[in-house]
């Protein structure tokens, strides 16, 4: 039996072990960074659907007070988060 085969053999293990335990550190990091991810895309969904109940909320009964810094204000939020929507949760996942 050759000596340089069996500590080729052992070396080779080892770097087999280093590089599972790279990899399975790896994918926890990526699914805990979806997760994350996911819960963002969540909250950003609730926010911006609070911003349209606010918009429709004040345009059916609050718009007589011709307010328009308010107006302002509730279409630059529902635009803004139109906008990070459609590019951040909306987008293909490829």
């Amino acid at each position: 039996m050759n000596t340089s085969n069996i500590s080729t053999d052992q070396e080779y293990l080892e770097m087999s072990a280093q590089l599972k335990e790279s990899y399975d550190r790896f994918e926890t990091e990526k699914n805990e960074l979806k997760a994350q991810n996911l819960d963002m895309k969540k909250d950003l969904m609730a926010i911006y659907g609070l911003a349209r109940a606010l918009d429709i909320f004040y345009s059916d009964y609050v718009s007589d007070c011709n307010n328009t810094i308010i107006e302002y204000l509730i279409e630059s939020i529902r635009s803004s988060l139109s906008g990070s929507i459609d590019a951040n949760i909306l987008e293909d996942d490829n």
